[in-house]
């Protein structure tokens, strides 16, 4: 039998918990090293999770130069996603690196050139993939119960949902707003289901209305640099489908909304709960999934087991940079339209 992949985390906040919480229910894998800028952070995460010292290095490059390892887990923040990443590919690692994959899209084809380079995989963490909704819509999809998707709608939209904690409201650690922490999630899940058309055009508007000023919110307005509080957009592809996008910390709304939609010709698909419109014997019908939240639970288990397995067999990525890399050019068009003023080309 072999021997479990040997695991290295760079990057040990928040994100980084659910992650090292899946690692640990993994047979096939192992976490035996991690990196952080922070001493502190580093403390805190041997004793949580029973590393030893030699385990912890304040410096990702010399914990890939030390230690052997088969695997980096990338969770630092959103600007300091692509070095990592190509550091760690380069060392003959394979890469699980969390979302968004980079704050550009040169940034993703240069971690995915340094993928192909070393023959080694590049997985991007997008971890609605791996819920039970995902999994149930993206089986209706696949199995031609939808027809031709020409139109999906991504909203995650929060009445009051700044995050207080972490670099998240910092744009030298973030570069982006909700576009980058809430927004690349539904916008993966819906180009995931209509799987992956070419962008050609974003339209869009970005907002710093709410953010900068007190509230009833708990983060501190003075140190909200990113550069938007809400964005939407519409988006063309070039076999003409077109997508709406909606994403928002603080926007003022009756209730909160995280949902993907997308509707074909045949029928039409809801993310949460997950549920399939069609006509049957000339009446429409909802057929909405009984997914209860233990099925959800497991999703950031799956995401790691997911990647294990594809290293294990030879790939390929469960999300490749491939994909990423679309997703990121319409987020980066998304920022670019909404300073402007006007549609941009993807």
């Amino acid at each position: 039998m072999a021997k479990p992949l040997r695991v290295g985390m760079i990057g040990v906040g928040g994100i980084a918990q659910a992650h090292l919480a899946a690692w640990q229910k993994i047979s096939d894998a192992e976490v035996i090293a991690i990196a952080d800028i922070k001493p502190e952070a580093l403390k805190k995460n041997l004793e949580t999770w029973s590393l030893p010292p030699e385990a912890a290095f304040t410096d990702y490059k010399k914990m890939l130069d030390q230690v052997e390892l088969d695997l980096v887990d990338v969770c630092t923040p959103n600007a300091v996603h692509a070095k990592p990443t190509i550091a760690g590919l380069k060392a003959g690692c394979h890469v699980l690196v969390e979302k968004p994959v980079a704050i550009s899209a040169r940034e993703v084809e240069r971690m995915i050139e340094a993928g192909q380079d070393a023959k080694r995989l590049l997985m991007v963490a997008q971890v609605l993939r791996f819920g039970r909704d995902g999994q149930v819509c993206k089986s209706w999809v696949d199995q031609g119960l939808v027809g031709d998707i020409y139109w999906a709608r991504a909203e995650y939209l929060r009445r009051r949902g700044v995050p207080p904690w972490g670099g998240f409201i910092d744009k030298q650690a973030s570069a982006g707003g909700p576009c980058y922490d809430i927004g690349v999630h539904v916008l993966d899940m819906a180009l995931h289901l209509m799987d992956f058309p070419t962008p050609v055009t974003v339209s869009a508007g970005t907002y710093l209305k709410l953010a900068k000023r007190p509230s009833l919110m708990k983060h501190n307005p003075r140190r909200y640099t990113v550069p938007e509080d809400f964005a939407t957009a519409f988006v063309r592809f070039a076999d003409g489908r077109s997508l709406s996008l909606g994403a928002a910390w603080a926007l003022n709304l009756r209730e909160d909304t995280n949902q993907v939609l997308v509707c074909g010709t045949k029928g039409g698909v809801y993310l949460y709960p997950a549920t399939l419109v069609r006509e049957d014997n000339g009446v429409l019908t909802n057929s909405t999934a009984e997914v209860s939240a233990f099925d959800n639970a497991d999703m950031f288990y799956n995401e790691c087991s997911a990647f294990v397995q594809a290293i294990r067999e030879g790939g390929p990525s469960p999300v490749p940079g491939e994909q990423a890399l679309v997703t990121q050019r319409i987020l980066d068009a998304v920022y670019l339209s909404g300073a402007k003023g006007k549609e941009v080309k993807v």
